[in-house]
């Protein structure tokens, strides 16, 4: 058992939101480590080529609101079909998320604070009034977070995962990367559990 998932995702992505803790979950059942990488995912959208889910069709923009709407209730959340604040700037809390990691905190409770503040509370992200709340709700000391999150090497490091996440060739959100192999979306996370499940077992 064991082994690390990389788990990239943009704290404002519907659809991170959706999974997060079936992830978490699943890494405890698993004894995985989760390691969170933040990003900025309109370079990784560009880099891609993947037009931004706010900028497609109609019929497509439609759909996945009936779609997050039947992912919601199957897993018991509440979410709001078009937040107010979506898009928005997912850069402070992405560096928020980082830094609280560097400070040994609790990026899981923070990371989802963050998602669910969008897509159930109306909130946004971007603000930092709004990301000192939900640091301080997630257990963090808020004034110490910000503080690091303001320098230039946690503003790298961003930059540095998104590179990574475009080297790697993701190119959507969440995205999460196990023994090399991608599984992109919360709804294929019944693979990723499998995969998890097989390792175990040569393990074991």
């Amino acid at each position: 058992m064991g082994g690390v998932i990389t788990y990239y995702f943009a704290p404002i992505s519907g659809y991170a939101y959706l999974g997060h803790q079936t992830l978490t979950t699943l890494a405890r059942q698993h004894g995985a480590t989760v390691d969170f990488r933040p990003l900025m995912i309109a370079k990784v959208f560009a880099a891609s080529e993947t037009t931004p889910p706010f900028a497609q069709s109609a019929p497509r923009k439609s759909y996945r609101i009936e779609d997050q709407a039947r992912w919601a209730a199957h897993k018991g959340l509440d979410m709001t079909p078009t937040p107010a604040h979506w898009p928005t700037d997912p850069g402070p809390a992405c560096r928020a998320i980082i830094a609280a990691g560097k400070l040994g905190l609790d990026q899981d409770a923070l990371s989802f604070g963050c998602l669910r503040a969008v897509w159930a509370e109306d909130r946004d992200i971007a603000q930092t009034e709004t990301l000192a709340d939900i640091l301080t709700a997630a257990g963090c000391d808020a004034a110490a977070v910000l503080a690091l999150a303001a320098t230039d090497d946690i503003a790298g490091e961003v930059q540095k995962i998104t590179e990574d996440a475009i080297a790697a060739e993701v190119f959507g959100s969440p995205t999460y990367v196990f023994d090399g192999q991608r599984f992109w979306g919360q709804d294929r996370l019944d693979f990723l559990a499998s995969v998890l499940q097989q390792e175990a077992a040569v393990c074991s």
